[in-house]
């Protein structure tokens, strides 16, 4: 059955584009507000990020992550936003060294980022502690087979379990962490984040 917390991008409904846009456009704007260093900037940023988005859905690939996508096109705004005002700054000299060299340091760091592993930190944490909280056989099942690469007949017989009860523990497993991360899901299936966390 489909997993209904995740969104398959690219978007061309507008019921879904609506989830999106009310599950990501705070967390988007506290991304790009951190950088322009005003709200109301950051919210228009975000905004028109999501337009460009739904404008131009017809023209993106099939396997085009709709989140990822908004969110580098906000890096690329906000880019644009900070290269203008650092002009603006040296053209007028409307402001001290201080805050030149606070606008530079955000450009650097926006050039740097990579927007899809931007929330990595916040979902591994998530993913840890989900973990922890797991019933103690549903973990080991869980670490035994996507950690491990243990096969189902492996898992078993080091439990002292049935496979049926295998792919059962794997399966609660799965949903919690579905659950927890039903937020993140389509970033992280763009930037493969969950991968690298169990490994």
């Amino acid at each position: 059955m489909k997993d209904r917390n995740v969104i398959t991008p690219p978007l061309h409904k507008e019921a879904e584009f609506g989830e999106l846009y009310k599950r990501y456009k705070a967390r988007f704007e506290s991304f790009a507000v951190g950088y322009v260093q005003d709200r109301l900037i950051a919210e228009d940023v975000v905004t028109d990020a999501f337009i460009y988005y739904w404008e131009n859905r017809s023209r993106l690939d099939a396997d085009c992550n709709a989140a990822a996508y908004i969110l580098t096109t906000i890096r690329h705004k906000c880019l644009n936003y900070l290269r203008a005002l650092q002009v603006r700054m040296r053209v007028h000299n409307e402001v001290g060294d201080l805050q030149r060299r606070v606008v530079s340091e955000n450009i650097r760091s926006l050039e740097l980022c990579d927007p899809q592993h931007l929330f990595a930190g916040e979902i591994e944490k998530l993913v840890r502690d989900c973990m922890a909280e797991m019933p103690e056989l549903t973990r080991q099942v869980f670490t035994a087979r996507r950690i491990h690469g243990k096969s189902y007949r492996e898992i078993a017989a080091e439990c002292g379990i049935t496979e049926r009860r295998v792919e059962t523990e794997l399966e609660k497993a799965l949903g919690k962490l579905r659950e927890v991360l039903r937020d993140y899901l389509p970033l992280v299936l763009a930037a493969g984040v969950l991968e690298r966390i169990l490994r």
